[in-house]
């Protein structure tokens, strides 16, 4: 087993454990041990990110921990938020050499050895992509996803912007803007992914506390279209989407129907993590991969997969 540092952020160790223990589980059964860094810290998504080298130090500091104690080149996180934040303080402090210097200050004062921007922060739907394999993942399959239907959700910060993920620059980098590296592992674990527009759409979450309806809106749109596809199941790679396409489902299908009567039925679809499909699809319960911490009824959609 091949050990590999590891970053949860904050969500992954409370309400949506049920994506990181499946992410260890996947990670594992492909031969990598994801071993969290000792002492992390939120990575300050909204919080500091106007705030100048404070919005860069937080970020920074984990990719320093991930050098310090592990001696590593990659930092693998499953969060999309957390890898849109520690992309961005790589690529920035490896082209400002000032802003470097001041967040650098900032972590030696607190005991930290400063951070020269040589860890790769890396999303684990890329690196299980380019470190295993769609033949890799394939092998592992014991029971195929076969007749599934899957509507894969990549969200807004998977692979972008490119000048934060390397997508427009690095062959490795999943597509800026019609990404398929989740398409290719669910499908290689006998899944049909299902095209539906909204792929790389915005889920809305960082509007749903000031603009609720706008939220809304945005969630239902991804809802209704992957239904109206002919998915079963709506896949997510980030817990900020859930928040919103899993958790707030109900309140979203509530506000469609009363725009539009029968919008609600439209709208209604279970929603799980790519790893939890990749986990059963590898052998796994539903208990071990956490169906029934979903909201919207992903263990009834599968009850044909995980018999």
């Amino acid at each position: 087993m091949k050990k590999v540092a590891y970053y949860p952020g904050c969500a992954l160790k409370t309400i949506d454990r049920a994506y990181d223990d499946t992410s260890k589980y996947v990670a594992g059964s492909l031969g990598f041990a994801l071993e969290e860094i000792g002492d992390y810290n939120c990575c300050g998504i909204g919080e500091l990110k106007s705030q100048g080298e404070a919005g860069l130090m937080l970020p920074a500091r984990n990719l320093m921990l991930a050098k310090e104690q592990f001696g590593a080149k990659d930092l693998v996180m499953s969060c999309s938020v957390c890898y849109h934040e520690l992309a961005r303080a790589n690529a920035v402090l490896n082209k400002r050499a000032d802003e470097k210097e001041k967040v650098n200050d900032l972590l030696r004062t607190g005991g930290g050895s400063g951070y020269e921007g040589d860890v790769e922060p890396r999303h684990i739907i890329e690196f299980l992509f380019n470190e295993v394999g769609v033949a890799g993942v394939k092998a592992k399959v014991k029971k195929p996803l076969t007749g599934l239907k899957v509507a894969p959700y990549y969200g807004c910060l998977y692979s972008r912007p490119s000048v934060y993920t390397g997508t427009a620059r690095n062959p490795r980098m999943d597509d800026a803007e019609r990404p398929r590296f989740m398409h290719a592992l669910l499908e290689a674990c006998g899944a049909t992914t299902v095209s539906y527009g909204n792929e790389t759409s915005c889920c809305g979450g960082r509007s749903l506390i000031q603009d609720e309806d706008t939220s809304f809106r945005l969630i239902y749109d991804t809802l209704s279209k992957a239904k109206a596809a002919g998915a079963d199941v709506v896949a997510l790679i980030c817990p900020k989407c859930a928040g919103g396409l899993d958790i707030m489902q109900e309140n979203v299908l509530k506000a469609a129907e009363k725009r539009e009567s029968g919008a609600g039925k439209k709208g209604h679809i279970p929603i799980v993590y790519a790893t939890q499909l990749i986990g059963l699809a590898f052998g796994a319960s539903a208990g071990e991969m956490k169906l029934g911490d979903m909201e919207t009824g992903a263990a009834k959609a599968l009850s044909s997969i995980i018999r």
